[in-house]
């Protein structure tokens, strides 16, 4: 895929992620001249009805937890603060959740241990503080999707399922781990491996691209933080039984920690893997 070009670097797809991917189409991806055949797919949310999730996504909304498309604010001259076709996620109450999957609850096609993978998701959260809400952004196994409280107060991820990408804690204030889980083995994150801890900030009303790009030749698992790699697993890591080995579906979470307003906004997310 082509994706060298400004707009990309700063809004769009990330040219490290997405390099060898053909370009989406019709919100998935195929096989062209310029990447190789792949499956998966891309949602700008420009399809989306104001209030509802048509075919193709599952949502979980506990208590207060709500999603609303809402209003483009697209401005060239301020990329990094607006986007186009925008989905917002809320929550205004105490261990409240908002959940989106991809894949209806019933297909998660998308699997580390198989052919070379890309994920990416652009989104900003309206505020940035100590225990106020926690935060997921990445791939999990189906039925995290409909788990309440993935994310609790005590400051954890519930790790029945697999999952591998992006947290913020609600004892976090800024700070952005990568992490990952094999369901039922202790997670994975910053806490226990250094590499893994903050690898991105949060700036509140400011997006940011958190990606994920697996290679299977040779075999190795990367973060990158609007772009650019920040922290990569060995062949040995990926081998240990803390490594996800079930098939998984893109999944955002978020989860308040208190009684203020917590909104999330989605840009945009992809995930792709090699056929």
């Amino acid at each position: 895929m082509h994706v060298g070009y400004g707009d990309m670097d700063v809004r769009g797809l990330s040219p490290a992620i997405w390099g060898k991917f053909a370009p989406p189409s019709g919100c998935g991806f195929q096989s062209t001249s310029s990447g190789n055949p792949a499956f998966g797919f891309f949602d700008d949310f420009l399809w989306k009805a104001a209030t509802t999730l048509y075919d193709g996504y599952f949502a979980l909304l506990t208590g207060t937890g709500t999603y609303l498309r809402i209003a483009t604010d697209w401005d060239p001259a301020a990329p990094t603060t607006t986007g186009i076709g925008l989905w917002q996620m809320l929550t205004t109450a105490d261990n409240d959740e908002s959940i989106l999957a991809f894949g209806n609850a019933l297909d998660a096609p998308f699997k580390l241990n198989y052919r070379d993978l890309a994920f990416e998701c652009r989104l900003k959260c309206a505020t940035v503080a100590a225990s106020q809400y926690g935060l997921f952004v990445g791939l999990a196994q189906l039925g995290a999707q409909a788990t309440t409280l993935l994310i609790n107060a005590s400051n954890a991820i519930d790790n029945t399922y697999d999952l591998c990408g992006f947290q913020k804690l609600y004892g976090e204030t800024t700070a952005v781990d990568a992490m990952y889980q094999n369901g039922g083995v202790t997670k994975v994150d910053g806490a226990v491996t250094t590499k893994l801890d903050s690898i991105g900030t949060l700036v509140a009303a400011t997006y940011i691209k958190l990606g994920m790009l697996y290679t299977h030749s040779p075999r190795a698992l990367s973060w990158y933080v609007d772009g650019v790699k920040k922290a990569t697993l060995t062949p040995t890591e990926m081998a240990a039984t803390s490594f996800p080995t079930n098939f998984m579906t893109p999944m955002i979470v978020l989860a308040a920690g208190g009684t203020a307003d917590y909104t999330t906004v989605v840009d945009w997310w992809a995930c792709a893997q090699m056929e």
